[in-house]
């Protein structure tokens, strides 16, 4: 009799920081991936970089909206003084 377990190990992970920059943690500092892995991992970077980029364009658009009435605004609608 056997008990098998199959484990799910993050080894790189793809996320965006408040920055708008892509950020890419792995495991280890030097890491080598299957080819099949490789373009796991570049097809999450390009996903995550649109993704910045669509953030960084709707930032810009709520910004260009607030200076546009003459008042610069907070998100919630508040005049800044």
């Amino acid at each position: 009799m056997a008990i098998r377990e199959h484990i799910t190990v993050d080894i790189a992970t793809v996320d965006i920081n408040d920055e708008y920059r892509v950020e890419l943690r792995q495991r280890r500092k030097r890491q080598d991936y299957s080819p099949a892995q490789a373009r796991a991992l570049a097809a999450e970077l390009i996903y995550q970089a649109l993704a910045a980029e669509n953030a960084i364009d709707e930032d810009m658009h709520e910004r260009r909206g607030r200076l546009v009435e003459g008042q610069i605004r907070t998100l919630s609608g508040e005049v800044v003084l």
